[in-house]
């Protein structure tokens, strides 16, 4: 097991809202789990979170669930807190909470200032407040490595997409100031996704139309596929691993070479 006895805390790593189908966050802390790692579940929302647990306490893991809002300090530190008093220690921490409430696909004359504020303080701020507090702990623990969730919105503009796009750029930055500051205790990377199907962007479809939407997103990549919740995880593990020892400060586009034609 590549990260056996190692303690490793994953935001947004509740399953999907609908039917606990596949998440990012989920989906990451299902494989670090696999591969040794006692995970600490992070999520508001606490059925979800806590079924993540269930998952991978019925493939033989470990886990705990912590509810956290990222946007608040105080339950951040709370949770760090926690983690130290349940296991002494933490090497990794994935941030890959965000926000979908809310009108937030709109320009940014459209774009309402509470739906703005709220996500900058997930997308942007939890990152922030999560790495500002873990990173003590982690250096405490020996060292070890931060994965911080991107996008390839992070890269390059989308029409009406602003706070989303913004955030995800602001994350690339943050990860490099990071990786310059907390080196060589703490690695620090980022991923950029492309399109990934999970549950919360189906929308209301019918499978029919889901897959004919998902069908119609895949014939614009060179793989003649979208990326799985699985390709995401494995990255990380990559990212956290020895394997990756010398990889510090980068930004990894996983999105099938579609970006590459741009």
């Amino acid at each position: 097991m590549k990260l056996g006895n190692k303690v490793a805390m994953v935001t947004g790593a509740a399953v999907g809202y609908k039917t606990g189908g596949p998440s990012i966050g989920g989906t990451i802390a299902m494989l670090l789990a696999r591969e040794g790692a006692k995970v600490v579940v992070i999520d508001i929302r606490e059925e979800m979170g806590r079924r993540t647990v269930e998952n991978i306490k019925k493939e033989g893991g470990e886990a705990i669930f912590i509810r956290c809002d990222v946007s608040n300090s105080s339950e951040v530190k709370r949770t760090v807190k926690q983690i130290k008093s349940t296991y002494r220690r933490l090497h990794y921490l994935v941030n890959c909470a965000a926000n979908y409430e809310g009108d937030i696909h709109r320009n940014i004359v459209e774009v309402s200032e509470e739906d703005w504020d709220r996500t900058m303080d997930v997308n942007l701020g939890g990152y922030f407040r999560c790495a500002k507090y873990a990173v003590p702990l982690i250096k405490e623990s020996g060292g070890g490595a931060i994965v911080n969730i991107s996008s390839v919105a992070g890269l390059r503009g989308e029409k009406d997409n602003t706070v989303y796009c913004a955030s995800k750029a602001a994350i690339i930055s943050l990860t490099q100031c990071m990786a310059l500051d907390f080196a060589p205790e703490i690695r620090t990377n980022c991923i950029c996704p492309g399109f990934v199907r999970i549950e919360n962007s189906e929308g209301k479809r019918t499978p029919d139309q889901i897959k004919e939407w998902i069908d119609g997103i895949a014939a614009g990549y060179p793989m003649r596929r979208v990326a799985a919740t699985e390709d995401i995880a494995h990255l990380v593990l990559f990212l956290l691993g020895d394997e990756s020892g010398f990889i510090n400060g980068e930004s990894i586009v996983i999105d099938g070479g579609k970006s590459v034609g741009h």
